[in-house]
Order: structure tokens, then sequence, then C-alpha cells
């Protein structure tokens, strides 16, 4: 089953890598295509399996999702800032490194166990609060929809990392890669669709 959700990952983080390639008009860095690519690779690594390691209950835990995500979140972050008309390369610069050391604390908390775990977790929940709450301070017209993105989509990551093998285990490494797989298609195709509207 979680072979199969990789599976379903590669083929369409693929398909958005060379659309978005394809699509890209203007000038600048293409951060949608970026942001696929990167997640393309991140889903090739974990189907092929060989960076895993053990929840206690002997789940699969697939800790390289996090250092993608702290490339592929940044570029989203550029992103984020410019819709959001931060001009400040010093607030940018912030942002960036908020958002690794979120993921950063969240492979750390994905590999350690008991209290070492949760002060990890919980350092990533703080970074990731200070993050977003600089993020939702900033009121810019045309960027509303983008504070319902950050709930709806970002917010979601930090759940399911709690009830997943990497947290409490409420359910297994099937449910939260199928989870992650749907966030990630929120989080970084149909943000980038919508972007182009």
């Amino acid at each position: 089953m979680i072979n199969t959700i990789f599976i379903a990952g590669m083929i369409i983080f693929a398909l958005a890598s060379i659309y978005f390639f394809i699509a890209k008009k203007n000038s600048g860095i293409n951060t949608a295509f970026l942001v696929s690519f990167v997640t393309l690779a991140s889903y090739v690594l974990m189907w092929e399996g060989t960076y895993v390691a053990q929840s206690r209950a002997g789940e699969p835990i697939y800790w390289t999702r996090w250092l993608f995500y702290a490339l592929s979140c940044s570029l989203l972050m550029l992103e984020i800032a410019k819709v959001k008309g931060i001009t400040s390369k010093e607030k940018v610069a912030e942002l960036i490194f908020l958002n690794v050391l979120v993921m950063l604390a969240g492979y750390l908390a994905a590999i350690t166990f008991g209290v070492v775990k949760w002060a990890f977790f919980t350092l990533s929940a703080i970074a990731y609060l200070i993050q977003i709450a600089a993020l939702l301070r900033i009121k810019e017209a045309r960027s509303n929809w983008i504070n319902a993105f950050i709930y709806f989509g970002w917010s979601v990551f930090p759940i399911v990392f709690f009830l997943a093998p990497t947290g409490l285990e409420i359910f297994g490494a099937a449910i939260a890669m199928g989870l992650y797989l749907l966030l990630d298609i929120y989080t970084k195709i149909v943000f980038n669709l919508r972007l182009k509207d």
C-alpha cells in the first residue's frame, strides 16, 4: 500500500513538474517547477526505501521527507512572501530560516524517542507558530486566500505528524503517507495553480 502511494506521488509530481516547467511565462525563478521537482525527488527516495527508521511499534518512518520539506517549503515561502507583498530581504530570510528550523526539528523528532522526541516536536511547533503568526499579521488584500491556505494546508501537517508513527502512533504509516500525499498536492500543486489565476 505504501509503495502504491509513493508511486502515485511520483507520477503526480512528475506531471506537475512538467506542467509548471512548460507553463512558465515570466522571468525569474520557476519556483512552482522547483517545488514539484524537489517533491518528486522526495517521493523517489522514499519509494526506494533505503533511508527509513522504525517507530517503537515497528512502523516505517520516512524521515527524509522533512529534509526535502526544508527545501520545498522554503521555496513556497518565497512565493507566499511575494503574494503577501513582503519586500524586505531580511523578513523573507527570517521566514525561510524559521521554516528550516521547523523542518529540521521535525526530522529530529521523527528519528528520536521519548522526551527528546517531544522536545524537538515542541521546538518545531514553536518555530512554526512564530512563522505563521508573522505571515498572518500581514494584511494584503490580494492575498486573503493565502491565510485560508495556511490554516487548512500547512497546519494539518503537524497534526498528521502527531497522530502518525512519528508521534502517538494512533494510525499507521500507510494512512500517514496517504494524508501527506493529499497535503502535498494541496499545498504544492493546488497552491501554485491558484497563484497562476
